[in-house]
């Protein structure tokens, strides 16, 4: 399986207008006066930021993110890398993310999605931006050539802008080889419609969005559902934070741990 394929223009235009028009309803239910979606973001960020969560979380509930996650191009060509009749994609696994520009403790370091989603050995990630992609909004960095393998994992807390901890947490590959893949980046320029999958080895990041514009995405995870080790499982995945099932599987890959 190819570590990285990316589909231009495979996501229908309409559905993608329509999820972006949806989040500016829920922004400004009022009426937005200003139509651009990031200016309606940094007033609600400025005045409300629990209402801007609320947004984050209530968006996933909507037919259009549903219509999105399950869009036929998608899980066609989900499908097709995978090399799987019927796919396995758990909705607890379906994310939307709004990446701010300016706020660096946002910035997701060098990992792999294997620890997070841990489905099968044939599985892939979904990425599609809802908007406007690329280096200058810290989109995705990949390393294809080094995504042979599976890395050694730091399991951290997250923190939040002042460095608090927060109760969800990260696998980032583990710090003293995050250099590595520096020299082996390239960064994904990627437009509304367009779909990058990606095998759960490749070594990735999204990295710190220094703005001025805002990065929206939606990122769904497709495993083969027949897998025998999905099979011996029940089809049993982490549905909460812990990376118990990834720990079980790989002790020898946990090089530390927060606790």
């Amino acid at each position: 399986m190819q570590a990285l394929v990316v589909h231009r223009g495979l996501m229908p235009a309409s559905l993608i207008a329509e999820a972006v028009d949806t989040l500016r309803e829920m922004l400004a239910p009022e009426g937005p006066g200003e139509a651009d979606l990031d200016a309606l973001v940094d007033r609600v960020r400025a005045e409300d930021r629990a209402r801007l969560g609320a947004v984050y979380d209530a968006f996933r509930e909507t037919l259009v993110f549903q219509q999105l996650i399950a869009a036929p191009a998608l899980v066609a060509a989900a499908r097709a890398m995978v090399g799987a009749t019927r796919v396995h994609a758990p909705f607890q696994h379906a994310v939307f993310r709004m990446d701010l520009a300016g706020e660096a403790w946002r910035g997701f370091q060098w990992h792999q999605d294997a620890p997070y989603n841990v489905l099968s050995e044939r599985y892939v990630t979904a990425w599609l931006p809802l908007t406007q992609s690329g280096r200058a909004n810290g989109s995705i960095q990949a390393a294809p050539a080094l995504s042979d393998r599976l890395w050694p994992v730091d399991i951290r807390y997250k923190r939040d802008g002042a460095g608090n901890r927060l109760g969800t947490r990260d696998a980032f590959i583990a710090e003293a080889l995050q250099p590595t893949f520096e020299a082996a980046a390239e960064t994904l320029e990627l437009s509304p419609g367009d779909v990058a999958l990606f095998h759960n080895r490749l070594v990735h990041r999204s990295g710190f969005n220094p703005g001025p514009r805002h990065r929206y995405s939606i990122q769904v995870r497709f495993g083969d559902l027949m897998a025998p080790e999905m099979l011996a499982r029940g089809w049993r995945n982490r549905r909460v934070d812990g990376f118990e099932t990834f720990k079980t599987l790989h002790p020898d890959l946990i090089a530390s741990e927060e606790t």
